[in-house]
């Protein structure tokens, strides 16, 4: 599972941290090591092995933290936001590079996020939740062909795609609103 923050040991370094998890399920040492620092490399944390994450960006620490979840070999990899705390260009950078780690693993990746366009480019499937209590609305399938280069998302499929969605969560959210008014008491002036 990678979280919304990093949650590496501070203590450890990038390498030790991406280790950690392979020496729990009974590695050497030294061959999990060795497999955590050809995952740095496919994460491009190359050169930094040897960092603590406090003297890493939070965009390296979540390369980090991703490259340790892979490392296990996990069936399916759970994301709970991931880039959220990413600026806008690192998340960009980040939802690029998922999608070339995700090429070379196949892994089947959950992946949550509040960004539109964030589910649209990474998936092939996109389900959409209403709010309380959570209910699927709407399964959407990603016809996006493969590889995505970031300009897809200036396409007019890829904004096809998103004005469904939003049109969705637009409907969502306006109808929970009309619902909770229902519920609160109404306040009056005196």
């Amino acid at each position: 599972m990678v979280f919304e923050e990093a949650s590496l040991f501070p203590w450890y370094t990038a390498l030790r941290n991406c280790a950690y998890g392979l020496e729990c399920q009974g590695m050497d040492r030294r061959e999990a090591e060795k497999r955590a620092q050809r995952l740095l490399e496919m994460v491009g944390l190359s050169g930094f092995e040897h960092h603590y994450p406090g003297e890493l960006s939070v965009g390296m620490q979540q390369r980090a933290n991703l490259a340790r979840a892979i490392a296990v070999d996990p069936e399916v990899l759970l994301m709970d936001e991931p880039f959220a705390a990413l600026d806008a260009q690192t998340r960009e950078l980040m939802q690029s590079e998922l999608l070339g780690i995700w090429a070379q693993t196949k892994k089947t990746v959950v992946f949550i996020t509040h960004q539109i366009d964030e589910a649209i480019y990474l998936s092939d499937r996109v389900i959409v939740m209403s709010a309380r209590p959570g209910r699927i609305i709407d399964d959407v399938t990603v016809g996006l062909g493969r590889p995505r280069p970031l300009e897809i998302k200036r396409s007019r499929e890829f904004a096809a795609l998103e004005e469904r969605i939003w049109g969705q969560l637009f409907t969502e959210v306006k109808r929970n609103d009309e619902s909770e008014r229902e519920i609160l008491p109404s306040a009056t002036s005196r």
